[in-house]
Formats: structure tokens, C-alpha cells, sequence
């Protein structure tokens, strides 16, 4: 018959030692955790009520030592209390943990002081009174005069000791209750999965092993029908299993305390390496048995047979296992180093910022259960923030964390706030520890530039960063940063083309309101052409059509280049515009331009601007010139004349003095006018085409060309000047050719007062 006490005391041993070995990992995994300390604590009470339970079914209780020894065996009733000091503390600490201070200012006991008082009273009063021995015999030795009290004493004492025991386990079960109660409010009120399951795994553990311990000696004890020996220790057992099971199984399925994964891996290990042996020590004692009785021999001789058997048939069995774990641990997607590795695998295909951002920090918090976390990337446009848990970053914050960041050694991938962290100044601290509350913060770097910062906080389960963990958010921050340059630069190039369709749109607007083709004109022919040194310039020119048959050309070049310039050059075409309708004089026109210049434009912004009205004869012309290169009217027969009567140039005072000029037209009469992209452009050696080259090149041309003609032949003159040089300005060109007039008189001689250069 197979010896029951000896199968289960062998089991009570191997489970109190494996639990043992739990407590001690968990210990080991960071003994600096209050958490971790609880849990160790509970784990080493409930393996030495498994190490008590088996000794006491190897050596029944013969000898007068006994009772002492049975007295101590109290101790893993600590169990309890500590099972409850575990849910007050997880997730989150409860308010009652805190001490109270009383009106008169004493403060309660630390919680932990209250927690395990009554079963410190416990097991202090069965060990004074064990050691006394109320007993009658006591009495005998007593003088005679106090034997009557003593045994009245002892008589009490006995009573209270039985009941005491009768009742104590009731206080276990309050305090087990208790802590299941605290952890299944837990899981009802979070919110984050994997805290949900740790709590839902810790408390179906503990609520078995709570049922089974009370049908094992609450129940039977106040019934008055005490169990079986066996039997209870069986049902200890297997209480003992359901609540050490349940907190290992929270540790290995979902990650509870953060232990790595060597340990989590180690602890089905060894539970799988116990069912073994367990089952091997069972075979070899049936077989043993089996083999004495059959054939009268030492079972011992066959016992190493037995054992190579034994080492060759579970080899299949641990390759499996080991299969089975890899499986669950390094494949498993629900474990958060998996998901921290596949965001590392998925950012490499991130390109927009903002998903970026907002991906890495929710995921970042999610699945390390952070109570605060940042994400910190420094843009063209400035830094930008996204906060996973807790509040945004404050615009200030946020310059603070910039401004710290070149401070940092550039060759830690991390840093732990609770480490001296060289180049962090006081302020620095405050800022991240007291204000932010971060606990570990990973630099994003790309080639030696920092590119931003991962800030996070603590957990929610009050847990450390461990060392694994460590090194996979390194790991993380470095594919984080290339996915982050990544996308600043496909930022920048997508708003460079947003800008280049704008700037195209621009440009095709302006191109529409500068019309190469200018109305037509009874007596003249107009042409232009403006070409931008950029998609958009500052050299404007038009044509107006006023009331009375007149007209007004202007052309005019706004200080810079581009979309500024370009913006100005609108202004001023709304400008003379509006005004040049009604007819008015040159000079009044363009003081009113240079009033609305001066109001609505920057300081450093101001134009040169010509503007002259040709009567509806087409035989006068009155200008006004602002500061702009002097056009010059090349007569019929060769003579030229410069426009230059006028004034200073636009938009730097907000009164100027501008004065109108009046000259003659006649038939064959050509006015040129430009900008100084024509006549500064520069060759190779720098040298300038100069305003007496464009006057001498038009003055050259015959005289029957129109205007568009004149126009195209300048510019493709300063074109071979320039000898494929690009141009750095815009250049524009109006020409006005005077048309002969049937039965016209000849053009008279100049006259002498007019403003003439031969």
C-alpha cells in the first residue's frame, strides 16, 4: 500500500520549497520595492506552513517537545495578515494605509504595526502559556496559601487558551475576506486591462485557498468535529497551492510585480520540473514495491535502471515544454515587452509626426501602466509635446525640458532620476522630479542630434523600472528617434511643396494681374514682360484705363524678393487703381500710395515707383517718378529724354513732396521703362549691362519695330550678358511705341527747356 503521510508530506515539502523559491525571486527581483517585500513575506509564511504541515505528518506529536513545536507552527498564520497588507497596497495604496493624527497630535501606528498586531498577541500568548504549562501539577509545587488562586488561574487560563484557538481562525478568515473584497474592488474600478487581470488572477488564488482553508480548521474546529490529519493537511495543501498559485500565475500570464522574464520562465520551470519528480517518485515507489514483492529482491538495485528510464522518457517532455514557454513568453502579443517591440517594428512606417507622437506615448503608457508620460519632439517650428497620462506640458515646461536637454551626456541612452544625472542643474530637478514627476527619461537622438525626449513617470502598481525594462526602452528611443527624423524631414518636405503649390498659385496670380497684353491704345502700342528672379518678385507694372480716355502706366520694384515683395507689389496695384479712375494728377496719386505703404507695411519695406498718365490724344504725358530708374523716351530722330522730375521713393515717410512732369509725344516715339534687374544684371566678371547700354541698344533699334519687338530683343540682349548666369532679381520691361496719326503734322524740334540728353 502506498504510504499516503509520506506521499504528502514529500509534496507539502517539494510545494513549500518551491514557494520558498518564489518568495526569494521576487525578493531578488528588487528588494527595494515595498511591493515585492510584501509579496516575498507572504510566499515564506504560507512555504513554512507547507514545511510545518509536512513535518508534522513524518513525526506525529509523541514527544513531550511537541507541543512547542505545534505552538510555533502559529507562525504561518502570518500569512493572513499579510495577504491582507497586499491588497491594501495593490494596485494602489489605499487612504486608510495612512497614519491618522489624532486632535492632540499623536499619530496612529504605521498600518503595517496594526496589520499584525492581533496574531503577534496570538502567537505571544500560546507561547507564554505553553511555556507556563497551566496545568494541575503546576499547583503542587505552589505554597499552600496561593494553590486555590493558582488553579483558579489555570482553570481560566486553559479555557481561554482553547477558545482562543477555537476562534482565531476566524480572525484569519476576516483578514482573508478582507483582502479579497480589496482586490475585486480593484478590479472593478480600473480601467487598464493588464491590472484587471492581475487583480482578477490574485483574487480567485486567494479566494480558493480561503474556502479550503476554512473547511480544513475554521469550520470543523467550531462544529466541534476536527478533521482527519491527513486530510486536513491535504486540504492545507491544496489551499496553500490556490493562493501561492494564483499570485504566480498573475506573475507569469500577466506580468505582475514586473518580474523579467528569466524569472517568470524559471518559476514554470520549476513548477513543471516538481510535477515531474512528483510523478517519478510516485512510479518508483509502485514500481519498487512491485518488484520486492514479485520477486523478493533490494528495489534499490533497480532504482538507477529506473532513473536513466526515467531522464530519457521526460527529455520529449522538457523540449516541449521549453517549446510551450518560448511560445508564451517571446511570442505571446499580449506581453508588453512584445508590443513595445512591435511599435519599435511599426514605427520604421511612421512617417506622419503627429501619429508618431501620439502613438509611441499612449502605447508607451498603456502598457507599462504609467501614471505620467511625455513625448517631446523638437521641430522646425518649434518643440511640440503629447502627454500619454497626466496633464499637457505647459508652454513653460516645455521650454524647460528643451533648454536641459543639451546638457546631457550625449553617450547615456537614459536616465534614471533617482542616479546623480551629470549636467542636471537644482531647477532642473524640480522641474522634472517635483513638478513633472518623471522617474526615467530616454533622449531621442539621430547621428549625435537630439531630436526630442521620452519623459515618463511612475507606474500605477508603484513599481520600479526594471533593468530589462531599461534596456528595451533604450532599444525603443533609438528606432523612435530614426522614425522621428523621419517624419520631421518628410514634415519639411511636404511643406516645402505646399509652400512651392503656393508659390506657383502666387505666381500664376500675379502673372494674370502683370498682363503682357496691355489694352489697345488708338495712338499707342504697349507691351510688357516680367520675369521673377523667384516664382513670385516685387516688380510690378500696369496699365489703366481712366474716365476720360487717358491712361496710366506704371511700373514700380518693391525692396526684396518673394512672397513679401510679391504681397507689397499687390498693394500697389489695388492702390493706383482705385485711384487712377477718376483721372487724377501723377503726384497725387502716388502720394496716396505712399500713405497706404507707410501705414500698412513693415519699416524695412518701401518701393520705387513710376507712374505717368498719356492723354486720350496720345500726345501728351505726365509723369511722376518715386525714386525709380529714369525711363527714357528715344524721339524719331534719335534724341532721348529721361523721365526724371518727380520725387523720393515710397513707404519711408508717411509725408512726402512729389512733384508731375509734362513732356510731348509725337509719332515714332519710343518710351522704355524698367527695373534694375535689367540694368544691374551681372556677368561673370561683374560687370554691369548699366542704363546707358539699354539706352544705347533701344536707341539702335529701327524705329518701325513694335513694342513687343523692342521689348524681346532687350531682353534677349542682357540674356547673351548674362552667358546662362542665373539673375539674381527680377526684371521687367514696359515699352510704349507712338503710332503715326493720319495727317499728322511732323514732329516739331525738341524745345529747349525740355529735359533732353544728346
Amino acid at each position: 500500500m502506498l504510504n499516503t503521510a509520506h506521499l504528502l508530506a514529500t509534496v507539502n515539502l517539494v510545494l513549500g520549497g518551491l514557494v520558498f523559491l518564489l518568495g526569494l525571486v521576487i525578493l531578488r527581483e528588487n528588494s527595494a520595492q515595498r511591493l515585492n517585500r510584501v509579496v516575498s513575506m507572504l510566499l515564506f509564511f504560507g512555504g513554512f506552513g507547507a514545511v510545518l504541515s509536512a513535518l508534522s505528518l513524518l513525526f506525529p506529536k509523541v514527544t513531550a517537545g511537541a507541543g512547542l513545536q505545534d505552538n510555533f507552527a502559529y507562525l504561518w498564520e502570518l500569512f493572513f495578515p499579510t495577504v491582507f497588507l497586499l491588497a491594501s497596497i495593490f494596485p494602489e495604496e489605499r487612504p486608510f494605509t495612512r497614519p491618522i493624527v489624532l486632535p492632540w497630535g499623536w499619530r496612529t501606528p504605521g498600518f503595517t504595526i496594526l496589520v499584525y498586531t492581533p496574531h503577534v498577541f496570538h502567537f505571544l500568548l500560546v507561547l507564554l502559556v505553553a511555556v507556563w504549562k497551566p496545568e494541575p501539577a503546576s499547583v503542587i509545587s505552589t505554597p499552600l496559601i496561593l494553590k486555590p488562586i493558582v488553579g483558579v488561574i489555570g482553570v481560566f487560563a486553559r479555557l481561554f487558551l482553547n477558545m482562543h484557538r477555537s476562534l482565531f481562525s476566524l480572525v484569519d478568515l476576516m483578514f482573508g475576506g478582507g483582502a479579497v473584497a480589496l482586490l475585486m474592488n480593484s478590479w472593478r474600478k480600473t480601467r487598464v486591462p493588464r491590472i484587471r487581470q492581475q487583480s482578477g488572477a490574485i483574487a480567485v488564488g486567494l479566494a480558493g485557498c480561503l474556502a479550503l482553508y476554512a473547511s480544513a480548521t475554521s469550520i470543523p474546529t467550531l462544529i466541534g468535529r476536527p478533521l482527519d490529519g491527513s486530510l486536513q493537511a491535504t486540504l492545507t495543501t491544496v489551499a496553500l497551492i490556490l493562493g501561492s498559485g494564483g499570485i504566480a500565475y498573475a506573475m507569469v500570464r500577466h506580468k505582475f510585480l514586473d518580474a523579467k522574464l528569466i524569472a517568470r520562465r524559471g518559476i514554470l520551470y520549476a513548477l513543471a520540473s516538481a510535477v515531474m519528480i512528483g510523478v517519478y517518485l510516485l512510479i518508483v515507489e509502485r514500481v519498487n514495491k512491485a518488484v520486492a514483492g514479485a520477486f523478493g529482491l533490494d528495489a534499490r538495485v533497480i532504482e538507477p535502471v529506473l532513473l536513466i528510464m526515467a531522464l530519457t522518457l521526460f527529455q520529449p517532455v522538457i523540449a516541449r515544454l521549453e517549446e510551450s514557454l518560448d511560445q508564451m513568453f517571446l511570442r505571446d502579443p499580449a506581453d508588453y515587452r512584445n508590443v513595445l517591440r512591435q511599435l519599435g517594428r511599426d514605427l520604421q512606417t511612421t512617417i506622419d509626426l503627429d501619429d508618431l507622437l501620439n502613438r509611441s506615448i499612449r502605447t508607451l503608457t498603456e502598457t507599462l501602466l504609467l501614471r505620467r508620460a511625455y513625448i517631446v519632439a523638437i521641430t522646425a517650428d518649434g518643440p511640440t509635446s503629447r502627454a500619454g497620462a497626466g496633464e499637457a506640458l505647459s508652454p513653460e515646461h516645455l521650454q524647460g525640458v528643451v533648454a536641459l536637454l543639451p546638457r546631457l551626456s550625449p553617450t547615456e541612452a537614459s536616465f534614471r532620476m533617482s542616479d546623480p544625472v551629470d549636467g542636471l542643474r537644482r531647477l532642473d530637478r524640480e522641474l522634472l522630479v517635483r513638478t513633472l514627476g518623471v522617474e526615467l527619461m530616454v533622449p531621442l537622438r539621430w547621428r549625435g542630434e537630439t531630436l526630442g525626449v521620452v519623459l515618463l513617470g511612475e507606474k500605477l502598481t508603484a513599481t520600479e523600472y526594471t533593468s530589462e525594462d531599461v534596456t528595451l526602452l533604450n532599444t525603443l528611443g533609438s528606432q523612435m528617434a530614426v522614425s522621428l527624423q523621419n517624419a520631421l524631414l518628410l514634415r519639411d518636405r511636404l511643406r516645402t511643396a505646399r509652400m512651392e503649390d503656393e508659390l506657383q498659385l502666387a505666381h500664376t496670380i500675379q502673372q494674370t494681374f502683370l498682363r503682357t497684353e496691355a489694352p489697345p491704345q488708338p495712338h499707342c502700342d504697349v507691351h510688357a514682360v516680367n520675369i521673377p528672379s523667384r516664382q513670385v518678385g516685387g516688380d510690378y507694372y500696369d496699365l489703366v484705363v481712366a474716365e476720360n480716355g487717358s491712361f496710366y502706366i506704371a511700373i514700380a520694384d518693391v525692396a526684396g524678393k518673394g512672397v513679401p515683395a510679391a504681397l507689397m507689389s499687390s498693394m500697389l496695384q489695388a492702390g493706383v487703381r482705385t485711384q487712377a479712375r477718376s483721372g487724377g494728377d501723377t503726384n497725387t496719386i502716388l502720394r496716396n500710395v505712399n500713405a497706404l505703404i507707410y501705414r500698412s507695411s513693415a519699416v524695412h519695406q518701401f518701393a520705387t515707383f513710376f507712374l505717368a498718365r498719356v492723354d486720350a490724344t496720345g500726345t501728351r504725358l505726365d509723369y511722376c517718378n518715386a525714386g525709380h530708374n529714369y525711363p527714357v523716351l528715344v524721339r524719331a530722330d534719335g534724341t532721348r529724354v529721361f523721365l526724371q522730375e518727380g520725387g523720393t521713393i515710397l513707404g519711408i515717410m508717411a509725408e512726402i513732396r512729389l512733384e508731375q512732369a509734362s513732356v510731348a509725344l509725337h509719332p515714332g516715339d519710343t518710351l522704355v521703362m524698367y527695373t534694375d534687374g535689367l540694368s544691374e544684371a551681372a556677368d561673370l566678371r561683374g560687370e554691369l549691362y548699366s542704363d546707358e547700354q539699354i539706352v544705347e541698344f533701344v536707341a539702335a533699334l529701327p524705329r518701325t519695330l513694335p513694342a513687343e519687338e523692342v521689348a524681346t530683343r532687350l531682353l534677349g540682349s542682357i540674356e547673351s550678358h548674362l552667358n546662362g548666369i542665373e539673375a539674381q532679381d527680377d526684371r521687367t520691361v514696359l515699352v510704349m511705341r507712338i503710332r503715326e496719326r493720319a495727317g499728322a503734322p511732323k514732329a516739331p524740334a525738341p524745345e529747349p527747356e525740355a529735359a533732353a540728353i544728346e
